[in-house]
């Protein structure tokens, strides 16, 4: 994979995430937009110095947080809306958010992982395919009433995996 293609996987699994951090800290629409491109701008053109240790998240947020400081100094008009320990609480929060969506996703897969192959199915028909219960049951030759059945008992199988996951890390 380039740098470019790199970069641009990571941008876009995290531009919503730092579009909502800027939104937290910048309330003017316009301006909020006008942060965010000049984030990216940042991001793209210091990626060759990105440390791949760290997240990418949490590195562009960073970033960001940087930038609203830069746009509220230079802004004597307005009085400065959070102090830096502030904004250092939101970034820790936002870490600790991203680190355990992380977790989950991961549990999750794992859990996907140990299903039978016929759960597995099931779920790919109706949440990758997006195709409704009746269209899975017509291809299934069963009731839309078994499919709904056999997908919340899949899901509740699911959800307890993960649970437990969670639990043995000491995160759940």
């Amino acid at each position: 994979m380039s740098q470019q293609e790199e970069f641009l996987t990571l941008f876009l699994r995290h531009q919503e995430d730092v579009r909502a951090f800027i939104g937290t800290l910048v309330r003017d629409l316009h301006t909020r937009d006008d942060v965010f491109q000049e984030v990216a701008l940042i991001l793209w053109n210091e990626f060759p110095r990105y440390d791949r240790g760290r997240s990418f998240g949490a590195w562009a947020r960073g970033v960001a947080a940087n930038k609203v400081l830069q746009r509220w100094g230079k802004d004597s008009r307005a009085p400065v809306p959070f102090p830096p320990e502030a904004i250092q609480a939101l970034l820790d929060a936002y870490d600790r958010t991203e680190i355990d969506h992380t977790l989950r996703v991961e549990a999750l897969q794992r859990c996907l992982d140990g299903l039978p192959e016929k759960s597995r199915r099931l779920l790919e028909l109706r949440y990758e395919q997006s195709l409704k219960l009746g269209q899975i049951a017509e291809r299934l030759r069963t009731s839309a009433d078994a499919v709904h059945k056999a997908l919340s008992r899949i899901r509740e199988r699911l959800q307890e995996c993960v649970r437990r996951r969670l639990s043995a890390l000491g995160e759940g």
